[in-house]
């Protein structure tokens, strides 16, 4: 800056709208913030902020995928036509119809709440860089969420030896018995390292302190959130299933000699060559071996089966590295009506 002031014309067809371009830019200084410009629309802006903004916010690429996807394919499809500032620019309202519009159109709340997220977080770096004066996303109203309650399919312990049966004498048995012994999340299961299993003494365990991904090539990440760390008990079968499996992995490590990778010296679940599994190719395996069979869905089996034991929520939760909230909300068909509790509480005090 030189000293000298900043000159800005402003051009419109009637001085009445001239007028209200300068009110505009007077009011906008007196903030503290820039002189809007109102030819920057939503899409220019999102455009700006995931190449320039997305890539410095120490995100996983995972998420910053995520990010962008629903950026791109449903909030700039809505109201990227929509202005920053000015006459037209974006207002809560526009941001409810968009919600509005995606439900209605049959996708889930889920994805609806997103991209009312995602666009709130756009536009916070603009209020941050003193573009805009106010975050329409967060003062819009969030979606409603139509009250479906996802259900989720656990494995009873029939279809589960099924499972197991069809997947003797493979790779994928033993990790199939700690998933569903453990409920482990797929990428969790497929990064444990030797060194966190534990399977001797009186308490065999293992401990999470990773996760598997494959974004720009095999790497290590970290869990899911900050009590995604924890310590998972392991039964006998488990204890019994790496036993064997450690076995197996140093008889093909003598095989493969020289072509076994040396970038992962302690990873459990492994190829022929060493090298880590995708969480795809788990799951590749496991619909070829029985039709229908997902990863995920050993997890929820190991979460249920503890719910109908009667195993305290909160431990269930800390075994998961979730919240006590989440598996209330995802078990809830589990969980004991509250009708029932009610009607257990009056036996205190009837006769």
């Amino acid at each position: 800056m030189d000293g000298r002031p900043i000159r800005k014309t402003f051009t419109a067809k009637t001085r009445t709208a001239v007028g209200a371009k300068l009110d505009a830019a007077k009011a906008a200084i007196e903030q503290g913030l820039d002189i809007p410009d109102n030819r920057t629309t939503i899409a220019d802006f999102t455009t700006w902020w995931l190449d320039n903004v997305l890539p410095g916010e120490g995100l996983a690429p995972k998420t910053e995928r995520w990010y962008s996807d629903i950026l791109t394919s449903y909030v700039v499809p809505a109201v990227g036509h929509r202005k920053l500032t000015g006459p037209k620019a974006l207002t809560p309202a526009d941001v409810e119809t968009m919600t509005a519009n995606l439900d209605r159109e049959g996708y889930s709340h889920r994805v609806a709440d997103a991209s009312r997220t995602a666009l709130g977080k756009v536009l916070r770096a603009a209020e941050q860089r003193g573009l805009v004066g106010r975050n329409v996303a967060r003062l819009a109203k969030a979606p409603r969420d139509r009250g479906k309650v996802r259900k989720v399919k656990a494995y009873t312990a029939p279809e589960v030896r099924t499972i197991l049966d069809a997947l003797d004498g493979t790779r994928w048995h033993p990790v199939v018995v700690v998933g569903v012994t453990t409920g482990l999340r797929p990428g969790e299961l497929l990064a444990l390292h030797w060194p966190d299993v534990h399977l001797e003494g009186h308490e065999p365990h293992v401990s999470v302190r990773h996760a598997i991904t494959h974004m720009g090539g095999a790497g290590l990440k970290a869990p899911k959130r900050e009590r995604s760390y924890r310590t998972v008990p392991l039964p006998p079968e488990a204890v019994a299933a790496l036993k064997a499996w450690r076995k197996a992995q140093a008889a093909e490590r003598l095989r493969a000699g020289e072509l076994w990778t040396a970038l992962w010296p302690h990873l459990v679940f492994t190829n022929e060559v060493g090298e880590p599994h995708r969480v795809d190719t788990f799951r590749h395996n496991l619909g070829r071996a029985v039709t229908g069979t997902h990863p995920h869905r050993l997890r929820h089996s190991y979460a249920t089966h503890l719910l109908e034991a009667g195993a305290p929520i909160h431990h269930v939760a800390e075994l998961l590295g979730d919240s006590v909230a989440t598996v209330e909300q995802t078990y809830s068909h589990v969980l004991r009506a509250k009708h029932e509790v009610a009607a257990i509480a009056s036996g205190l005090v009837s006769s």
